[in-house]
């Protein structure tokens, strides 16, 4: 697992987080604190798994208003998503909030970079790994930093520059692979409109026996309908055609597990919801 934190580009948020990890180097309880909602649910798991593996005294809180958020006492990690008006992952007194970032993403290798918003589930990702590093339950969560990236709207508009380069990571560490849907058994569709399931699944059924170009042939026709509508964008279906996100012991693809999930959330967020799905996530590894 590698060292995200050590990485140039990370530099200035590890600096906020080197800052804060003191306030948590001790015996008082922690309190860990994020909003009831699948981002909050997968910012604070990994939060939770340092914490955990570590040996720190930690609460957990969901809520669901603002007011709420500001009540916690000290020490604290807050993950927030309440709105574009939060100032970033900052120090506060007695703890630490985190919130979308903008910085710089490395791209590929050509030593370019672009910009982006790390969201809160990479960010507790990064943290994570420098309260405990080596962790095997981090190490287990660690597929899911992608996940917030997901979830956003951003790659409906254009080029995610996190998206790409934390699915890099993962990809370079091995702690995901990427397939193509044929070789999902159980996932979405998840509006690719006009895909023929017959069709997927005869591709299924005869996919090993196929060759690399007779592979790529059957994408093509499979993928074309989608392909010529306006939506998802040509980086969704780039992502859900092509792409699919799977980590060693997942049944499921990530946007298919993502997407169930958000079909079974209750309305207003409720708080025991989120940690009950909290609580599945640590102990299996999956939503």
């Amino acid at each position: 697992m590698q060292s995200w934190h050590s990485l140039q580009e990370f530099s200035d948020l590890e600096s906020v987080f080197r800052s804060a990890l003191p306030l948590y180097d001790g015996s008082r309880k922690v309190s860990l604190v994020a909003h009831s909602d699948l981002q909050g649910v997968l910012a604070m798991a990994q939060l939770e798994a340092a914490f955990i593996d570590s040996g720190l005294s930690f609460s957990r809180r969901f809520v669901s208003s603002r007011k709420q958020m500001v009540e916690v006492a000290a020490p604290f990690i807050k993950v927030t998503s309440f709105g574009d008006d939060d100032p970033g992952t900052q120090l506060e007194d007695g703890g630490l909030v985190i919130s979308p970032k903008e910085m710089e993403f490395d791209i590929g290798t050509s030593g370019n970079r672009r910009n982006g918003v790390i969201e809160q589930v990479a960010q507790c990702a990064v943290l994570a790994e420098m309260l405990s590093s080596g962790s095997p339950l981090i190490k287990r969560l660690r597929p899911w930093a992608l996940a917030g990236a997901w979830l956003r709207d951003s790659m409906d508009t254009a080029f995610d520059a996190q998206y790409s380069r934390i699915k890099d990571l993962l990809c370079e560490e091995g702690s995901i692979r990427t397939v193509c849907i044929v070789e999902v058994e159980d996932c979405e569709v998840l509006g690719l409109s006009g895909i023929s399931t017959s069709l997927l699944n005869r591709m299924r059924r005869r996919w090993d026996s196929m060759d690399l170009e007779q592979r790529s042939s059957a994408m093509s026709d499979l993928m074309l309908p989608a392909l010529e509508n306006e939506m998802p964008s040509t980086a969704r279906i780039e992502e859900l055609g092509w792409k699919r996100v799977l980590s060693k012991d997942w049944k499921m693809d990530m946007a298919t597990m993502l997407h169930r999930a958000q079909q079974e959330w209750p309305e207003g967020g409720d708080q025991l919801h989120s940690s009950r799905l909290l609580d599945g996530l640590l102990r299996t590894g999956e939503l």
